[in-house]
């Protein structure tokens, strides 16, 4: 197994190109910046640290199992850059709800992960992925931008079937491939790099669920920091109950969030705090 395939020699080209493209232009270069800097930003950061520390656990697990092959580091890399770290981002955004990570699951755990496998394993020559590559990005973000239009139904409509070609004729071409080239694959190490998506997908799960679960109860002590008076030992209190119902239920902080916390009010004495609680406490256990 090389370490890139044409394909991937092909996105590294691209992505050159424009990134030459964007620093040899003032606006667009000091534009980018300013998302570079947002995107690590001082929290950010920390997350970013946070996920990359428990994929490198992981990884180090790993290193030291007898089938463990440096090759599988590039993997690795590019599922958490383009995969692991969407996941987690997306755990922490309001979005986020307590049927997420089923659907994380749901949406990754399917046949197609096959051919997917298949159509990255086995690629074009390098000049053929260069066209592709361009030429299906645009057609996706032609797309993408009819389907939000009603005017442009129509040609949503014709894009969708002509990405539905496109795919079958690129399914159907690594195939062919495929039956040429298999028995130059080594099988164990192409079976691991097969699976290595679906195991770090099944073990990054603990880490979302903390993070979705942080970010819900963080959010919404923000919001009762302001139907609370501003004495540090009552707003401790207060947390308290809450956590002590919710503990690590997703559901419960976003039902209090949802139907209790507008019912809260800055002169909201403790014996009314109480008997809200006591009211959430009986609808979760129901």
């Amino acid at each position: 197994m090389t370490i890139l395939s044409t394909r991937e020699w092909a996105i590294v080209i691209w992505v050159s190109i424009f990134f030459v493209y964007v620093m040899m232009h003032r606006q667009i270069r000091e534009s980018f910046l300013r998302v570079v800097k947002i995107f690590f930003g001082s929290k950010l950061r920390i997350l970013w640290g946070i996920i990359l520390l428990y994929v490198l656990g992981i990884t180090l697990i790993f290193y030291h199992l007898p089938f463990w092959d440096n090759v599988f580091i590039k993997d690795i890399v590019v599922w958490f850059v383009f995969s692991g770290l969407i996941y987690c981002m997306n755990a922490v955004s309001k979005e986020a709800d307590e049927e997420y990570i089923k659907k994380v699951l749901k949406d990754n755990l399917k046949f197609t992960v096959i051919l997917e496998f298949i159509i990255s394993t086995f690629t074009f020559d390098i000049w053929i992925e260069l066209i592709i590559i361009p030429v299906t990005t645009i057609i996706v973000m032609m797309n993408v931008i009819a389907e939000r239009k009603k005017e442009y139904y129509k040609v949503h409509k014709l894009l969708d079937i002509v990405l539905a070609v496109a795919g079958f004729w690129i399914l159907y071409e690594t195939i062919k491939i495929g039956i040429h080239e298999y028995k130059e694959l080594d099988a164990l190490n192409t079976f691991i790099s097969f699976l290595i998506p679906i195991v770090y997908l099944i073990l990054i799960i603990p880490l979302e669920y903390i993070l979705e679960l942080y970010s819900k109860y963080e959010l919404l002590f923000i919001r009762m920091s302001f139907k609370e008076e501003k004495v540090k030992k009552i707003q401790r209190r207060h947390r308290w109950y809450v956590v002590k119902i919710c503990k690590f239920s997703v559901r419960k902080v976003l039902l209090f969030q949802k139907k209790y916390w507008c019912k809260m009010y800055s002169r909201m004495s403790e014996s009314e705090f109480e008997k809200l609680m006591e009211e959430f406490r009986r609808e979760c256990n129901n």
